[in-house]
């Protein structure tokens, strides 16, 4: 009997439209009614995700920055802060990497600096309900916990971005969440290691809980259950550590997947 399922946002519940299925909403409920709890598992701030989920916040445990911050019916239940020198030396390094953007993700908000490129801005108002614009980054590392820092990179993050920060892989997560994004994180933090929390609180075991995502970001997601969806439309890499695979993001593949094994326990 699943207990708990957990689902990325983007490439997973979201369309290449950046839309939710109709259906979606209507799925929590029934799982819900099932006494299964549901997780939404994302690289999004909290905010943006409550916003997202407001009528259902009250069902919808929220696993945000990629792990790094944990909201279970309103109250924050974990947080996995950076040292600030941490964060000072991978501003460093990101200020020497062309095309690329930094956004401090803190527990109260999010920060970037003044006079960004409106296709930075269009892309952090995507992710970001609460965002600062400051004019020192720096000078906001002091304002907020900060647990994830977030790079946009405007060419591509995996091959531009990504190795100019492999001197940090072995000191912190250094995760591709996306097409354009690289998150660092402390390295004790990912989706699979905050899944792992909610289960302990909850009692709920490993055979017990379902996971679907589509990106790296997602790796330690699939090792947190048996139930491990990677989407058709996901990274060759995720689907190399999942146990099963979903239909695609743009076909509903995870509420295809959940309203059968809803149907078969009728």
């Amino acid at each position: 009997m699943i207990k708990l399922v957990a689902a990325d946002m983007d490439g997973t519940l979201l369309n290449s439209k950046k839309e939710l299925s109709p259906k979606l909403f209507p799925t929590i409920e029934r799982l819900h009614e099932n006494k299964i709890k549901f997780a939404v598992a994302s690289g999004r701030q909290y905010y943006n995700l409550l916003n997202i989920y407001d009528e259902l916040k009250d069902e919808v445990t929220f696993i945000a920055e990629n792990g790094a911050i944990v909201f279970d019916k309103g109250e924050n239940i974990f947080y996995d802060e950076m040292s600030k020198e941490d964060i000072i030396n991978i501003l460093k390094a990101v200020s020497k990497i062309e095309n690329a953007y930094p956004v401090l993700c803190g527990l109260n908000s999010a920060y970037i600096q003044g006079n960004v490129s409106d296709e930075f801005e269009r892309h952090v108002d995507m992710y970001y309900s609460r965002c600062e614009r400051v004019p020192d980054l720096f000078e906001a590392i002091n304002r907020d916990h900060i647990c994830k820092v977030a790079i946009y990179d405007s060419i591509n993050a995996e091959t531009n971005t990504y190795p100019l920060l492999k001197s940090f892989i072995e000191t912190h997560k250094v995760s591709i969440s996306g097409h354009e994004w690289v998150d660092l994180m402390n390295p004790t933090v990912n989706k699979g290691v905050a899944i792992n929390l909610i289960r302990e609180k909850y009692g709920i075991g490993f055979d017990e809980t379902m996971a679907f995502g589509d990106y790296l970001n997602d790796y330690e997601m699939m090792g947190s259950c048996h139930h491990s969806y990677a989407m058709a439309n996901a990274h060759p890499l995720l689907k190399e550590v999942a146990n099963f695979e979903a239909p695609s993001n743009d076909d509903d593949g995870v509420v295809v997947v959940l309203e059968s094994y809803l149907e078969s326990i009728k």
